[in-house]
């Protein structure tokens, strides 16, 4: 065989390793992706372009525009969008951080239970964080309690890695713990929530 035939091959296996390496470093740009990255200005911008209302969404939430995240939330559950069951949820949740409309807010979270009871305690957790900003507190407070083992349990075995999707269930369970005088319980938890994703400023 020639030295050009060589060469060629050499070539081609510089192009296929070159290629390799372009793509390894291109940015990630999958919108949960860059949420996990807690780039959420860039998810927002992302999910723009590929229409995924509902990490547009949940990005908007995390960055605190909680009136922006209804209206795509809104879009998600709309014959033209994914119709995300999840989306109820993210509006209800909106809405309490919000303080408005909170009697639909809580249709919205008893309707989610009700219909997709899969994660009841992370569910109920939102439920009682919409209960105690209507201020039922004793209501509220009957519901954490009656959940709160459980909530420990799976963030203790089931979720131990820092994930921004989780953060703001952290901040729930910090305020129901707040409200249910356990102070300790409740600054930790924060922590781990601010360390998670969850953004103060923002608030």
């Amino acid at each position: 065989m020639s030295i050009w035939f060589w060469a060629l091959l050499l070539a081609i296996a510089l192009l296929g390793w070159l290629v390799a390496y372009m793509s390894a470093q291109k940015p990630i740009t999958n919108a949960q992706q860059l949420i996990q990255q807690r780039r959420y200005e860039d998810a927002v911008m992302e999910a723009n372009r590929t229409n995924d209302p509902l990490h547009r969404a949940e990005a908007l939430k995390l960055l605190g525009r909680y009136d922006d995240a209804i209206d795509s939330y809104r879009q998600a559950l709309s014959p033209e969008g994914q119709n995300d069951p999840a989306a109820r949820e993210g509006i209800a949740l909106s809405l309490a951080h919000l303080g408005r409309d909170l009697d639909e807010a809580r249709t919205l979270m008893e309707t989610q239970i009700a219909q997709y009871p899969q994660i009841q305690e992370f569910q109920s957790l939102a439920l009682a964080f919409i209960l105690l900003r209507t201020g039922e507190r004793e209501h509220a407070l009957r519901v954490y309690r009656d959940n709160v083992e459980l909530l420990e349990t799976r963030f203790r075995d089931d979720y131990t890695d820092p994930d921004p999707m989780l953060a703001e269930t952290l901040f729930l369970f910090s305020e129901l713990a707040a409200a249910n005088g356990e102070q300790a319980r409740a600054e930790s938890l924060k922590r781990q929530a601010e360390k998670w994703g969850w953004e103060p400023r923002t608030r």
